[in-house]
């Protein structure tokens, strides 16, 4: 009779790693990767804070999920669970074939660009939107022709036009990391995050250079052997615009912001709560003094983005209570209308939060179908979203979770 820790192995999934990959982090062997998935030996205790590193779970639920040791099972599982040790479980690399193709084309020239400089600023803009309205499979398909149009027209500029079309290029690779990000790929994430860095000194704008280093931080946040570089990186940005003195330009005050709930979100993770309660405070303050819910930069930061962070790092932190309380009392209706996916994300979090707090799995799907009727990709792509839907497949009774399977089936988690 074979057996298989489930949850173990599809934690692994969800973060889009292969067995091989794993080894490689932790420092093992595959195949004791493989006998521990397979419940044939158990991690030495040196081994198991380096596993839930990894894993980026607690210690305790690194504990349940060894504990949790089942038959191994083919019907209904998670799809090509053990059939295709490489599926990524919770990401969605595919998604994101065109991007790397054009990211990795070193060689490949680029082809004249036939647009002007505001039909490129339109385009660049229209995959922003499609981002934020969480219509990630319609910014997939334009990103590598935007890319490919605005790096031509910048490596073409001259004189007072390449100062704009470098930051044309830097905010095309920022819609990039962003949707590599949401989809679960660090690396991608932070290789177009790095492009739009490098466009961002070219025009020597400091605004998209300060959301470019936010979403290098996002990048490596989805790789946990690297976590703590994320934090180094948040943590010198603000501290660098922090001691430039007051800031009255929206944009640059919009990107100082965005760093400073990224900053919550991290120490959130960490165990830090004296630290989160100080980032989210700075950036209520700095959410005041821009005095509306705004979308510079496509940062859609303002009071209400506040808010929605300061739930997010409370499931991070484990405080559900504090999540649930925060959610229950949140208007989303102050956000622009554009940002559809972050108004999805709220849903997401409380459902994360019912499910940790008291085990409620039937309104934490409840909250999952809300987030799918919001913005249906919201779910069916975003690897925080799908993470817990696999997290709660492996508890399912079916009396108890109506609906869920069928929403697993839309996300393409059941064969």
């Amino acid at each position: 009779m074979a057996l298989k820790r489930h949850r173990l192995c599809q934690r692994r999934k969800a973060l889009g790693y292969s067995q091989e990959r794993l080894s490689e982090l932790l420092g093992v062997e595959r195949s004791t990767v493989v006998r521990w998935e397979n419940a044939e030996t158990d991690p030495q205790p040196w081994h198991r804070t380096r596993i839930a590193s990894a894993l980026g779970v607690t210690l305790e639920a690194l504990d349940g999920m060894f504990a949790d040791v089942s038959v191994a099972k083919y019907r209904g599982q998670a799809m090509r669970d053990d059939r295709d040790d490489r599926a990524s479980g919770a990401a969605r690399p595919e998604l994101l074939t065109g991007l790397r193709t054009f990211l990795t084309g070193y060689l490949t020239p680029y082809a004249p660009s036939a647009l002007s400089a505001t039909e490129i600023r339109r385009a660049v803009g229209k995959v922003h939107n499609h981002y934020q309205r969480a219509s990630y499979t319609s910014a997939a398909r334009l990103l590598p022709d935007v890319l490919g149009q605005a790096s031509a027209f910048a490596e073409a500029a001259t004189g007072m036009h390449r100062t704009r079309a470098f930051r044309l290029l830097a905010a095309a690779y920022l819609a990039a990391s962003k949707l590599a990000a949401k989809v679960g790929d660090g690396d991608t994430a932070l290789l177009s995050a790095d492009r739009a860095s490098t466009a961002a000194r070219i025009a020597n704008d400091q605004a998209l250079m300060a959301v470019a280093a936010y979403q290098v931080a996002c990048g490596l946040i989805r790789m946990p052997a690297r976590a703590d570089e994320a934090e180094q990186i948040v943590r010198a940005s603000t501290d660098r615009l922090a001691s430039a003195g007051p800031v009255i330009d929206p944009d640059l005050l919009s990107a100082h912001g965005s760093l400073l709930l990224l900053a919550a979100i991290i120490t959130s993770g960490q165990g830090q709560p004296k630290e989160t309660a100080n980032f989210l405070a700075r950036a209520e303050a700095l959410a005041s003094a821009l005095g509306s819910d705004r979308n510079r930069l496509w940062t859609g930061f303002g009071p209400t983005n506040v808010a929605i962070h300061a739930v997010s790092a409370a499931v991070r932190a484990g405080n559900t209570d504090r999540a649930l309380k925060i959610g229950a009392r949140l208007d989303t209706s102050r956000l622009p209308t554009v940002l559809v996916g972050r108004r999805a994300q709220v849903h997401i979090d409380m459902a994360e939060a019912l499910m940790r707090s008291a085990g409620d799995r039937a309104t934490s799907v409840l909250h999952l179908l809300e987030a799918e009727r919001v913005a249906a990709e919201c779910v069916h792509t975003n690897a925080q979203a799908r993470m817990l839907l696999i997290d709660l497949l492996t508890m399912d009774r079916r009396a108890a979770t109506p609906g869920l399977r069928s929403l697993a089936e839309r996300a393409g988690l059941l064969a």
